[in-house]
Order: C-alpha cells, then structure tokens, then sequence
C-alpha cells in the first residue's frame, strides 16, 4: 500500500477481476473501474459519476480539471459505459467539454427516471418542476424579508445549487425562467452534464429498472451487473429517513416536517394553501369583495388596532377586532429551507444503485450512489431470473467485498440492522468468508462539510461500523493511504492482503479485486 506521485498511465486490472479507482473529486463521487476484457490487452471501463461540491477539492488539492486528464489516459480515451446515478451537482459537475476533451463513450446508464418515455418519470419531472419554481420564488421572498430571511437565503441558494447546477451566485431569475412555461430546464448545469454524455453515446442510452435482467458488461468476460434501485414505486421514492433501529443514530427529520407544510406553498410561492382558498397578501386590504372582512378581523400592516366596546369587566384586557397574531403574513416562508432539504434527498432518493458481479456467483461490489430508505427497502422486495435460478439481494449482498458507502456517510443512507433483518442493511453485506475482504469508500472531505450547516458527513458512527466490520478497510477521499490503520485486534494476514492491493495517488486511490484470493 503506498501513496504514489508518479504520472498516470493506463489502468489495467488483475487478469480474473476490477480495479476500482476512487478518484479525489473533493465532497462528490467520481469512480472509474477496470474490468478485465475477453483478451488482456483490452481492458473495459465504466465510469460512475465525476462531480464535487465546489470549495470542496481545495481542501485535499485537486482538481476536476487534472482528474478529466487521469480518466482519458487510464482509459486510452474511451470510456465503454458512463454511468449518471442522478442528478445532482456532486455527481456531475466534473462532466464538462473541457475536462473530457477527447475522451468517447459507448453506452450511458441512466435509472428509468430519466426516460422521456416514462409516465411515471413523466410525472415525477412535472411535480419536481413545479416545486423549483416555489422554491425559487420563495427564496426571492425571503430575501426581500429583512435580516430573517437572509440569515436562509444563502443556505437555499446551496441547496438549489445541488438541483440546477453552477454555484450559488447563479442567477435565479433565469433559473425561475428555464424552469417556466413551455421550459425543460434543458439549460441548466447539470442537465448540461447529462447531455454531454448522452450526445457522446456511440452505442445508445439504456434506462435502467430495478430487478429486471441481468446485464453483462460488452467485452468484459462474465462479468455482471444487477440494478437495484431505484424504486418504481413513487411512495418508496418519497421514503426518506431510517426508522428505528435502522438508524445509526437518534437525529432524524421528522417525517411530519415543517417541509410537508411548505410544500403546498411551494405549488404556488405565494401560500401555503391551494390558489382556489386564497386572495394574495398584499392585494387583500383592497379586494373589491373581501377587503372590509379581512381589515376588519385581520387588519394588516398599515391598519390600525380597533376595539368594539363590550361590556368586560377588565376592559384594559380587551382583545382587538383585528389582531395582528391572526395573520401569518411571510412566517410560512421560513419553511422554505426544509422543503429545499426534502426535495434534494427526493433527487438522492432516485439514484440508480448497482451490483457489479466479478462472475457468476462470484464476489460482488455495490454502488449505492446517494440512496435513501426507501430505495433500500426495496432492493429485497423482487429477485432477478438467472436462466432456471434466482438471484435474490439477499445473496448479492451476502457476496458483496466492496460498498461505496452511500451519500458521503450521510445518516439517512447506509441503513442499520442484523442479518435476519427483512429489510436490507449493512449486516446483510459480506458474509463468511467475504467478510475477510470487505471494504468500504466513502466520498467526503470531512473539513469542508463542516463549513456547511449541519452536514456531519461521515456520520462518526456509521464510520465506526464501517471500520469495525471491514476492520480498518475504509478509504475516505481526505483520508491518505498511509493514515489508514488495521484495528489491534484484527487480522495481520488479512492487512498485509489489502495493503497489496491499494495504491495511492494525489487523485485517486486504486483498489485491485480478483476473483480467486
């Protein structure tokens, strides 16, 4: 195991298995893995993602720029499948003309929400668009709101930043515009990213659906792949947070978020009911049919306090007709930054997940991209046919000797539990004697995400489950080689395997797997 500064040179994997290169984007995911093809000579490569939350690769000294240059010469310029799991900025902002000047691309893998010709996708898009455009003029309220609303401003310009692409100084005027009628939001960042790869596809897009065949990888030998996720189901897409045990920890957002309550605000950015119950604030006081009714019992801003002469004993105590506190004028707003957070773990929600099999039933590495409960949840609720055999998530997981551990370490993506569990979770991965191999990678620059406002990434105890079960085995971008520790107790033999099969590098860190030790 060692931490190299020589150039790179073209990737070639072990002769009976895949070398997994985990490229040091920063705080996103960047995965380039070397098959072994039907001859040595031709390697075959598939590319999961190339993104970064920017700021981040600052921290660990690295560029996009530099990690597009590794990729075309690992590859000898052509990638044969890239693979998008969703989108969002940390997965594809690295995916620019400039870094892959020169570089072809076979196939693109998508998940089937983004097939144009999805109903269900279809839907989806529609209802997503709809709550952007909320969002967005929410986020305008609010800064015009005074010292309140700017205190959230900046914290949803981040997080519309992860939904549309650029950085956070980008001009939400056009971004309400593109989203607008007739608009496919075609022109944002990361929509621009995707595109890029479909354009270069030479052997067409595939839309990917969960449990239906098994796919081979073109010139790769036996080697497989399973999806998983996500779900086909718009309940399980919407299942956001652990419950109970499956949590590594007590912290969660409340299914009954004040989220849920914004949301229909969302719908129309001026309140949160329906538009058919409302008049908007500001033409209230003046409505040629309600304005009497509404000064009368709500009053407004510029409408003095008046009392109707009662009868009390205490009249000092007497409460106005129009009380301010009957009003909730902007205080729904404020809201506004949990809708932000639900609709991006929504976006997290829908990552493709994938099983990368090094043979039929031989070891497995999993994907996970940014998935949520609900996406793991149902990765057991169908098996695949394998000719006269199933294949169940059960067994993939049982085999599984790598996880890219999902969504940066994040508390709502690697799910806890035993191995009798009904629900899969991180127990049922790596079983008998895979449980010797097991690693684990995980895509965070801890000093960066804690610039951001609560984003404890990794979760210090899914990590500490994390180096338990793979004693030690756990690659973290910010993390160099040499840090890397084996646990007191843990297997001398089966460190100095490891160690013989990692190589580090300033951009990458590179993990051999072969089929047999």
């Amino acid at each position: 195991m060692s931490d190299q500064v020589v150039p790179n040179e073209r990737l070639i994997p072990p002769t009976d298995g895949c070398t997994v290169r985990m490229y040091r984007t920063g705080h996103g995911d960047c995965f380039l893995l070397a098959f072994a093809g039907k001859t040595e000579d031709k390697p075959v490569y598939v590319l999961i993602d190339c993104g970064y939350k920017p700021g981040s690769p600052k921290y660990i000294k690295t560029s996009s720029k530099k990690i597009g240059e590794s990729i075309r010469v690992a590859t000898g310029g052509h990638v044969d499948i890239a693979v998008i799991t969703h989108e969002h900025q940390d997965h594809v902002n690295g995916i620019t003309e400039a870094n892959f000047k020169s570089i072809t691309i076979g196939e693109v893998w998508f998940a089937w929400t983004e097939d144009p010709e999805d109903p269900l996708a279809n839907r989806l898009r529609l209802l997503f668009k709809d709550k952007l455009l909320g969002l967005i003029a929410a986020r305008n309220r609010l800064a015009a709101a005074g010292d309140e609303g700017q205190k959230l401003v900046g914290r949803i310009d981040d997080l519309l930043e992860f939904e549309l692409g650029g950085n956070k100084r980008f001009d939400l005027k056009s971004a309400a515009a593109l989203l607008g009628a007739g608009g496919n939001a075609a022109n944002s960042m990361n929509k621009k990213s995707m595109k890029l790869f479909k354009d270069r596809a030479q052997k067409g897009i595939r839309y990917l659906r969960p449990h239906q065949e098994i796919l081979l990888i073109p010139g790769a030998g036996n080697a497989r792949a399973f999806t998983l996720g996500p779900p086909c189901d718009e309940a399980q897409l919407k299942d956001l947070d652990p419950q109970g045990e499956e949590a590594f920890h007590r912290f969660g957002l409340a299914a009954a978020s004040p989220g849920n309550y914004f949301a229909a605000a969302a719908r129309g950015g001026e309140s949160p009911f329906a538009r058919r119950y409302c008049v908007p604030l500001a033409a209230a006081p003046t409505d040629s049919e309600y304005a009497a009714f509404f000064r009368s019992r709500y009053g407004d801003r510029n409408t003095p306090l008046s009392y109707t002469s009662r009868s009390f004993a205490d009249e000092e105590n007497q409460a106005p007709d129009n009380p301010e506190w009957r009003r909730i004028d902007e205080e729904w707003l404020y809201s506004a930054e949990q809708l932000a957070l639900d609709m991006s773990d929504y976006t997290n929600n829908a990552s493709l997940v994938l099983a990368f099999e090094l043979g039929k039933g031989g070891k497995v590495l999993l994907f996970a991209a940014d998935a949520q409960r609900g996406n793991w949840v149902s990765w057991a609720r169908a098996d695949w046919n394998d000719g006269a055999e199933k294949v169940t998530t059960r067994d993939l997981l049982a085999r599984t000797v790598l996880y890219k551990v999902g969504h940066h370490g994040s508390h709502n993506a690697t799910l806890n539990g035993d191995r009798d569990s009904q629900t899969p979770n991180l127990s049922w991965m790596a079983q008998g004697e895979h449980a010797r191999e097991f690693t684990a990678m995980i895509t965070a620059v801890r000093a960066w995400a804690e610039t951001q406002k609560g984003w404890d990434h990794p979760l210090q105890s899914i990590k500490d489950a994390l180096l338990l079960k793979a004693s030690g085995r756990v690659f973290q971008t910010d993390t160099p080689l040499a840090q890397m520790k084996p646990p007191a107790n843990g297997s001398v033999a089966d460190w100095k395997r490891f160690q013989a099969h990692c190589t580090g590098h300033a951009l990458y860190f590179d993990y051999r797997v072969t089929g047999t030790d």
